[in-house]
């Protein structure tokens, strides 16, 4: 009885918070997401992609999240292949460049460690409390409370 009751209260506490499914590996830098690796999720965050996996993106995950309208960012930290950039077949490296600017064409954000972090509705809320600026990336509900809707 208990142990449902506490799986209750951190599934709801889950729930509110922001969730972002996590391809790959896990970002060095906190970009303002709880991840997951299934269930529901506001957001996908691909933190790592293979060149092999650059090739042949979207994956069905990313498709799916792309068509309903969720985001989907992708850290540049990530992009394995840039370290071959010196010894690389010139080809492949095109195909790679050309690769990610799909990615880009299809509505991924690319995000790096010298961009702001993502701020929560929490964050957001804090702020207009404060009067200090919001600069940045938003999440959903934070865009929602900014404009007055919650």
């Amino acid at each position: 009885m208990k142990e449902e009751i506490i799986n209750r209260v951190l599934q709801e506490v889950r729930r509110r918070q922001n969730c972002a499914l996590l391809l790959g590996r896990a970002p060095s830098h906190d970009l303002g997401w709880y991840y997951v690796t299934e269930g529901e999720y506001e957001a996908v965050v691909i933190g790592s992609l293979s060149p092999y996996e650059l090739l042949h993106f979207p994956d069905e995950i990313c498709t799916e999240a792309l068509l309903q309208g969720k985001p989907v960012f992708l850290c540049e930290e990530g992009l394995d292949y840039r370290r071959y950039a010196k010894t690389v077949n010139r080809a492949l490296y095109s195909r790679l460049l050309a690769a990610e600017r799909q990615l880009k064409q299809l509505g991924v954000q690319f995000v790096s460690q010298q961009q702001q972090k993502l701020l929560t509705a929490e964050e957001v809320r804090r702020r207009l409390k404060n009067g200090q600026p919001i600069e940045g990336r938003l999440t959903p509900l934070a865009r929602d409370v900014l404009e007055g809707r919650l």
